[in-house]
C-alpha cells in the first residue's frame, strides 16, 4: 500500500512567494540569494504540477523541495531600503513648492513639477520601493532643480510673456463687460423714458373734463326728431 504523499507545506510555501517578493529581504537581495529562491520556488511548482496531473513524487522528495524553499527564502540577504536621499530631495522639492519661485514658473513647468514629485512622493511611502528605485527617484528629483537653473532665464522669460497674455485677456473680458453693462443700461433707461410718457399721457387724459350729456334733446336728436321751436 503506498503512503499517502502529503503536499499541504509545500503548497503554502509556494504561494507565499508573493508576500515574500513583496519584502526589503527579497527586492534588495543580492542577485544570488534571489536566484535561489526562485529556483526553489520553481521547483516547487513542477512538484505541485505532476501531482495536480496525477503523478506525485515519493514525500521525501516533496520535503526535500520544501526545505530548499524554506532554506532559499531564510538565505535572502536584503536589507531595508535606505530612503534618506530620496526624503532630503523630497523636502527640498515641498518648500520650492510652496514658495512665490515656484508660481512664477510657466504653468506647464509647474505641473510637470507637481506631477513628478507626486510620483516621487509615491515611490518614497511605498513599503515595497526597492534600494534601486529609491535611489534613481532621488537622483531624478536633485537633476529636475540642475536642468531647472540652467533653463531659468528661458522659463522666466516664458512665464512673463504669460502672464502678459493673460493680463491682455483679462482686460479684453472686463472691456467686453462694461460693454455689456452699458447695452444693458440703455435698453432699462429706454424702457423707463417710454414708461414714464405712457404714465404721463394716462395723467393727461384725466384731467380732460369729460362731456356733459345733452339729456333729452340729445336723445331724441339721436332719434332723429328735433323739437320745433315755438
Amino acid at each position: 500500500m503506498n503512503e499517502k504523499v502529503v503536499f499541504d507545506q509545500l503548497s503554502k510555501d509556494v504561494a507565499d512567494q508573493v508576500r515574500v517578493r513583496q519584502t526589503y529581504k527579497y527586492f534588495n537581495g543580492t542577485d544570488r540569494s534571489k536566484g535561489l529562491y526562485d529556483e526553489a520556488i520553481r521547483m516547487g511548482e513542477d512538484v505541485l504540477q505532476e501531482h495536480k496531473e496525477g503523478y506525485n513524487e515519493p514525500q521525501a522528495m516533496v520535503d526535500l523541495v520544501d526545505q530548499a524553499i524554506y532554506n532559499s527564502r531564510k538565505a535572502l540577504n536584503g536589507q531595508q531600503t535606505d530612503k534618506h536621499s530620496l526624503k532630503m530631495q523630497l523636502s527640498r522639492a515641498g518648500q520650492f513648492l510652496r514658495s512665490q519661485e515656484f508660481t512664477g514658473l510657466p504653468i506647464k513647468t509647474q505641473q510637470y513639477w507637481e506631477r513628478e514629485i507626486a510620483a516621487a512622493h509615491n515611490i518614497e511611502v511605498a513599503s515595497n520601493t526597492d534600494q534601486a528605485l529609491a535611489n534613481k527617484t532621488a537622483i531624478k528629483v536633485a537633476t529636475m532643480f540642475d536642468t531647472m537653473e540652467q533653463m531659468r532665464p528661458q522659463l522666466m522669460k516664458e512665464a512673463a510673456q504669460q502672464r502678459a497674455a493673460r493680463a491682455k485677456k483679462a482686460m479684453a473680458a472686463r472691456k467686453e463687460a462694461e460693454k455689456e453693462r452699458q447695452k444693458r443700461e440703455a435698453i432699462l433707461a429706454k424702457q423707463k423714458a417710454l414708461a414714464e410718457k405712457a404714465a404721463k399721457e394716462d395723467r393727461k387724459e384725466e384731467k380732460k373734463p369729460k362731456k356733459k350729456s345733452g339729456g333729452h334733446r340729445g336723445f331724441w336728436s339721436f332719434l332723429g326728431f328735433h323739437k320745433k321751436k315755438k
